[in-house]
């Protein structure tokens, strides 16, 4: 969970799905760090004019689904314990008290859910004959010559935390342990 200075609820257009009533407003954001659901990146024509498909599947994991619902309920009861309550105004703004069982709950939140701006996991590691692997295990793009992706787009899953934590680079700008070409 983290905090948010503002209300952040439907994020698909934040100037204007904001309340406009006055009144100063916070969030308590959830996130799953480490998701199971997998999406998908494809080409759509050998032109690179065309952009390509995206899919982002998220929340096509049931694990990722109960996570987020338990994620929100807990944000909620966090919202309404002893120690927050003088500082509340009214009633839950977003999603609102009719939002309550576990279907609302999932509902919601795949209608207003969004990245947290840390794409990864978006070149499958693998060997050659792999139709899903863009890179070699030493980070070379397959079919490309003297390309490596060494960021967090070539994990093999995420780990719980933050991406770029997990990514470490020498003095020398050359991924720690990978030799140079």
């Amino acid at each position: 969970m983290f905090a948010s200075p503002g209300f952040t609820g439907n994020f698909s257009n934040l100037e204007l799905n904001q309340p406009n009533d006055g009144f100063e407003y916070a969030s308590l954001l959830t996130a799953l760090v480490a998701p199971i659901s997998r999406g998908t990146v494809t080409i759509s024509s050998s032109d690179t004019a065309d952009l390509p498909i995206i899919d982002p599947g998220w929340l096509t994991s049931e694990v990722d689904q109960e996570v987020a619902i338990a994620a929100f309920k807990r944000a909620r009861a966090a919202l309404s314990t002893r120690a927050i309550r003088p500082v509340l105004i009214g009633p839950e703004y977003d999603p609102g008290e009719d939002v309550y069982t576990d279907d609302d709950i999932l509902d919601w939140i795949q209608s207003n859910a969004m990245t947290v701006w840390h794409a990864s996991c978006t070149c499958a590691m693998g060997k050659a004959h792999d139709h899903h692997a863009v890179v070699d295990s030493h980070a070379k793009v397959i079919g490309v010559k003297n390309v490596r992706v060494v960021d967090a787009s070539a994990f093999p899953i995420l780990p719980p935390g933050h991406p770029q934590a997990t990514i470490c680079m020498s003095r020398h700008g050359q991924p720690i342990g990978l030799a140079p070409d």
